[in-house]
């Protein structure tokens, strides 16, 4: 896949490909003994889904994270109060929002509990360029195995 999509940025970023791959992986049930640990070939439009919804995560918490020490604090969040709002997030009390992030209570917000929240909340950052199923032709494409 990295070798066909040429973007290494992507692959560099493992925190994104480790949450799209577990979200996805279990999507469909499994023909073989193994299946639950690999994605398979009914999972794979899924799993580009979760990589495309995880990297725009990860690009919020990268703009969010001020001082790039893979953690976003309160102080960091407030500061991006306006960005979060531009993203459909209600900050009319920052505070509040935070301890709904920071699931584990320790003061500081990392990836995977920023994600989970963005989820939750829908998170969608308005100047990249979504695209849906219905934007997508869908192409069959006859193969000669």
């Amino acid at each position: 896949m990295r070798d066909v999509i040429v973007f290494p940025e992507l692959f560099d970023i493992k925190p994104v490909m480790l949450r799209a791959y577990n979200a996805a992986k279990d999507t469909q049930k499994g023909k073989s003994r193994h299946s639950a640990e690999y994605i398979e070939k009914g999972e794979y439009r899924t799993f580009l889904k979760y990589i495309r919804q995880y990297y725009e995560y990860w690009v919020a918490f990268d703009l969010i994270d001020a001082d790039t020490d893979g953690k976003v604090s309160l102080k960091e969040f407030k500061q991006a109060s306006p960005q979060l709002s531009q993203w459909g997030i209600d900050m009319s009390d920052p505070e509040a929002q935070f301890k709904k992030c920071d699931a584990d209570g320790f003061g500081k917000v990392l990836f995977d509990e920023f994600a989970n929240w963005a989820i939750k909340q829908s998170l969608d950052l308005k100047d990249d360029d979504d695209v849906t199923d219905s934007d997508i032709e869908v192409v069959a494409i006859d193969r000669q195995d």
